[in-house]
């Protein structure tokens, strides 16, 4: 039986190695958050290649993280990684929504943790209203239809879940996001109608 100062000595090296391991987790985790971040950045200058580029560089920094994660398994309870898989996965989909037109939930198996894909799903829908307005003040009607369609989906999903505490409270936010392009496109048909009524006076 070890005496209590080797007990003492073998948890002190324990928790001091602990926390070094969490340091280089969260320091993997906020690269690949920084390059999702950029990525959605990206794609709202209609940037896809630069866009796939930041995704692919998160995914390394995951893997970076994730080798730690094999010789330690509770690093995985790590905010800032769990943090940056939700800002990766919003990234993910909306990349897919601008490429597909729709959210069809093809992406990285790392974020299909309900948790995460739920936080980032909510999250995307924004990207998507951001991505409609820009699109609108163009003169494209058609991206605001399109919009509309993908968060309504995605709402219609989320409903189905009864959400609770954080997760709650992104979906509420998800369906002001739908409310918002319903104005939009309300106001996008009103000004086409007024137009069309000019046009034929």
């Amino acid at each position: 039986m070890p005496s209590t100062k080797d007990t003492f000595s073998l948890i002190k090296e324990a928790y001091q190695g602990r926390g070094v391991s969490v340091r280089a987790v969260s320091v993997s985790a906020s690269e690949a958050l920084h390059a999702s971040k950029r990525a959605i950045f990206a794609l709202h200058r209609n940037d896809r290649t630069q866009a796939e580029t930041l995704l692919a560089d998160a995914a390394t920094h995951f893997s970076t993280a994730e080798a730690l994660m094999k010789k330690e398994p509770s690093l995985s309870g790590v905010g800032a990684y769990r943090a940056g898989l939700e800002e990766y996965a919003e990234a993910l989909l909306f990349f897919e929504y601008q490429r597909e037109g729709k959210i069809v939930g093809d992406v990285d198996a790392r974020v299909l943790e309900p948790d995460i894909f739920i936080g980032g799903l909510s999250d995307a829908t924004g990207e998507i209203v951001r991505d409609a307005v820009r699109r609108a003040t163009q003169g494209d009607h058609v991206a605001v239809r399109r919009a509309k369609d993908a968060v309504e989906t995605a709402v219609a999903y989320l409903m189905e879940l009864d959400l609770t505490g954080n997760l709650r409270q992104k979906f509420d936010q998800a369906k002001r996001n739908l409310q918002t392009l319903e104005h939009m496109l309300y106001e996008t048909s009103l000004r086409i109608t007024h137009q069309m009524d000019l046009s034929a006076e």
